[in-house]
């Protein structure tokens, strides 16, 4: 039972933890992107039994995508229904924020740490995004407060609870084997740290525990192995190696994007103050009787992306934003203390200005709604609605990525024909034509990239254009 003083202490973080959901209500109910709508349309959308089997395309997050189905198909799979477990999932993280820093770093870190991630572009946008991101970034924090307790208490109790998180990271997306592998290394290098009695107990606790999240894994991906062959987890064209040359080349623009993703809703340019901060803040106190967990990411991630020569998406290493931020956060303490030559205090009024200032400028910019991850369209619901209506027989909407995506998801949604996307030529007399002017497609593009044979159309004519789209309709030529 918890005492009064420590339920006081628990209001600060409580209060960062509101601020944090207000801040992911406001952009909970922006409009579909394409990773979430084709996840939707092929998955979320479609029988139970077809999310547990199919992995026709790594749009399945298969964990994520049973809670989607659980929580949105009463309401229709509105938008916010199908983002709710992420939402939620991104809430958490605040607090495993403050407990990770607390157990691994100190009281002021920790608060300033959760303050940072509070109004993190990044967190908050796949926090209002129907993946598993969230999923396995509060997963990732979990793990390692179980793996410190496993250090003090290498019980069956805490061997399970480390498999079963580990496993049901791993069905939410399989590249939860880089927050787990991160995770099992620091615990195995934290050996050294005990008595030599207890080193053999333990570490055979701790291989217990991450071979128990593969079996787990492997039994909840077995009917997808049986009906999709492992080759579609494991092997499908986002994972599989690249040329060493162009892995190489890779390495670069994904540590770029990924920084700049990290450091918003600021711009890139301040990074020039956030890295070096958080550099000072990620070595490792010397009286501590812990392993850098960012020298253990760094060696994770670093062989296993060698090993596999492919560069993953930059949202990939969300998970690690987390510590990011407790480093940036231990860094400014650091500063803080040489330039006073004391130990500086005011965490609490710290980490809520911090978070007012964070959650201010995030929704201020409206960098969550105008992020380009996962593929942006915002005129979606507006092109189905006009669109929609007008389809007869022999039609088809003609719309590249990203526009597909979310076009689809909101023309089905509203009960129109949605075999009118892929509908072939030769059965199509009238085109609809979605043209995403955010990312320069045009008439010329359109041709040029061989969506449109202008031999076979008549003149198009423009129906509407918004701020980020045109549609255009074009006739067959009777010929």
């Amino acid at each position: 039972m918890t005492t009064k003083s420590e339920r006081i202490g628990l209001l600060p973080i409580g209060a960062i933890t509101v601020l944090a959901a207000v801040a992911r209500i406001a952009a909970i109910r922006q409009p579909m992107r394409f990773d979430e709508s084709i996840s939707w349309a092929y998955y979320v959308g479609r029988s139970w039994f077809t999310i547990i089997t199919s992995y026709s395309y790594p749009n399945n997050h298969v964990f994520y995508s049973l809670l989607a189905k659980l929580v949105a198909s009463p309401f229709n799979y509105q938008p916010w229904a199908l983002r709710l477990p992420a939402f939620l999932a991104g809430v958490a993280i605040i607090p495993l924020v403050w407990a990770v820093g607390r157990r691994l770093a100190d009281e002021r870190s920790a608060l300033v740490g959760a303050a940072l991630a509070a109004g993190s572009t990044a967190l908050a946008l796949f926090s209002t995004n129907a993946r598993g991101y969230t999923l396995v970034t509060a997963f990732f924090l979990a793990l390692l407060l179980v793996a410190d307790h496993l250090l003090e208490q290498p019980s069956r109790r805490n061997v399970i609870r480390f498999a079963v998180i580990g496993g049901l990271g791993l069905y939410a997306i399989p590249t939860m084997m880089y927050p787990l592998g991160v995770v099992a290394l620091w615990a195995a290098l934290n050996a050294r740290f005990i008595n030599p009695e207890e080193r053999r107990p333990y570490l055979t606790a701790l291989g217990s525990a991450a071979a128990g999240s593969c079996v787990i894994a492997a039994v909840l991906y077995a009917p997808i192995m049986v009906s999709s062959g492992i080759t579609s987890l494991v092997a499908n064209k986002f994972v599989a190696p690249s040329d060493w040359d162009r892995f190489v080349l890779d390495v670069v623009p994904m540590i770029t994007e990924t920084l700049g993703s990290w450091v918003s809703p600021w711009p890139p340019i301040s990074l020039v103050v956030i890295l070096p901060l958080a550099l000072v803040g990620a070595v490792a106190d010397t009286a501590s009787k812990r392993s850098s967990v960012a020298a253990a990411a760094v060696a994770w991630c670093g062989v296993l992306m060698i090993a596999m020569h492919r560069t993953p998406f930059a949202r990939v290493w969300l998970f690690l934003l987390p510590l990011f931020f407790l480093a940036v956060a231990r860094g400014i303490w650091r500063a803080l203390d040489a330039i006073t030559r004391t130990r500086a205090t005011g965490e609490v009024l710290a980490a809520l200005l911090v978070t007012c200032a964070m959650v201010w400028q995030l929704m201020r910019s409206h960098a969550v709604e105008l992020a380009e991850d996962t593929g942006l369209f915002r005129p979606g619901s507006e092109v189905a609605a006009l669109i929609g209506p007008q389809l007869h027989a022999g039609d088809r909407i003609l719309a590249p990525m990203p526009s597909n995506g979310p076009v689809l998801y909101y023309i089905t949604r509203a009960g129109f024909d949605s075999s009118t996307l892929n509908r072939t030529f030769s059965q199509t007399r009238r085109a609809f034509l979605v043209l995403d002017t955010r990312h320069e497609q045009t008439l010329d593009w359109a041709v040029a990239n061989g969506i449109v044979a202008t031999q076979y159309w008549k003149s198009p004519t423009l129906l509407a254009k918004y701020p980020d789209a045109e549609v255009w309709m074009m006739e067959r030529n009777s010929q």
